[in-house]
């Protein structure tokens, strides 16, 4: 086996999700990632603690999404939420064998089936979590990648220094936490939005890995202008390219996708909060270095910026709320952020380093 597994699942274990004697710990592993699943059972076990495997993969959600009538398909599942009150870390193991399995599902039912879920996640959050990947042909090819060119590319952007990694992210959230005001400019981009009152937060590898984000939520009611992410959306297995969103006064009055625009303006219109900003965020991880079609590793590519439709997240002092919390992503390698007036990053390079 890779020796790159048990390093892997020794992060998981001992730093983001801190594992102590009597923990009860759920893992979730799609259709692989068995591996690494037995590295961090055997983890646990030597560390006192219980270990329960899932193993869901993407097919099967299809399979309930085609085959529960519109009454049943967000019937809650009561028994799994028994679980996961039980539970005291939950780690989740992206490790698809299809990335397009619910691509061609439909709209209306995945809306109501993320409603659905809304407070199985919101209990997660109570608990020590962490998303991670192992990586897969599916998730390479969708990549552009060889497996073994993408296993270089996954281990390149996990297997860091974290403690060096988080020394850079709170730089970038001390400036952050001082500020009142942010701008973002770049291509077909002019931006403006309050942050006062908010709280940033490091993203240091707890609750993701790999991880290297700085993120805040911007004051509801602030956000204006315009904006254009050049890195596409991958949605539940759907492409998203080329979109662009016109905000006034902290809600989306426009918005367009030169592909699957009518998902697009679904999903922004979900629910109440759905149609305003949940999310500023930073990608600091430069170890990741390109666009790979999926978000855990596109949020973080280093000298980006990314913005979520949706849910805000408490820590942050954010308000709003939704069902969804969905990560739009936009190089600043040609552009500015600026807070209260002062230059934080241009062109991809921090203040301090230019």
């Amino acid at each position: 086996m890779d020796s790159r597994i048990t390093e892997h699942a020794k992060i998981l274990v001992d730093y983001s999700c801190e594992i102590q004697e009597g923990d009860h710990v759920v893992v979730v592993v799609e259709d692989y990632g068995q591996e690494l699943a037995k590295e961090i059972v055997k983890l646990v076990a030597q560390r006192g603690g219980t270990t329960v495997v899932i193993q869901r993969p993407p097919e099967m959600e299809r399979a309930l999404l085609d085959a529960a009538p519109d009454e049943y398909v967000d019937r809650f599942p009561d028994h799994l939420f028994a679980m996961i009150e039980k539970t005291d870390a939950y780690i989740k193991i992206q490790s698809t064998g299809n990335t397009r399995a619910l691509g061609n599902a439909s709209s209306e039912k995945l809306v109501k089936y993320q409603l659905m879920q809304k407070p199985l996640k919101e209990e997660i959050l109570k608990r020590k979590w962490c998303g991670t990947l192992f990586p897969t042909n599916a998730l390479a090819q969708e990549a552009g990648m060889s497996l073994s060119e993408y296993e270089d590319f996954v281990y390149r952007a996990t297997l860091r220094d974290w403690e060096k990694e988080a020394q850079i992210m709170y730089k970038v959230k001390e400036i952050i936490d001082k500020g009142k005001d942010v701008v973002i400019e770049g291509e077909d981009t002019e931006l403006t939005m309050s942050i006062e009152g908010r709280v940033a937060v490091a993203s240091v590898g707890k609750h993701n890995m790999p991880s290297g984000e700085v993120y805040t939520a911007p004051v509801d009611d602030s956000t204006n202008g315009h904006i254009y992410f050049d890195i596409p959306l991958v949605y539940l297995g759907s492409l998203i390219e080329d979109v662009r969103l016109m905000l006034k006064d902290g809600v989306i009055v426009e918005s367009s996708a030169s592909k699957n625009e009518e998902l697009l303006k679904t999903l922004i219109e979900t629910d109440g909060g759905s149609r305003r900003l949940g999310e500023l965020g930073i990608g600091t991880n430069r170890g990741i270095d390109r666009f790979t079609q999926n978000i855990l590793f596109d949020e973080k590519i280093g000298d980006t910026i990314h913005l979520a439709l949706g849910n805000a997240y408490k820590e942050c002092n954010g308000v709003n709320e939704s069902a969804i919390h969905i990560d739009i992503v936009k190089s600043m390698k040609n552009g500015k952020i600026l807070v209260d007036g002062d230059i934080l990053q241009k062109n991809g390079k921090w203040c301090w380093e230019l």
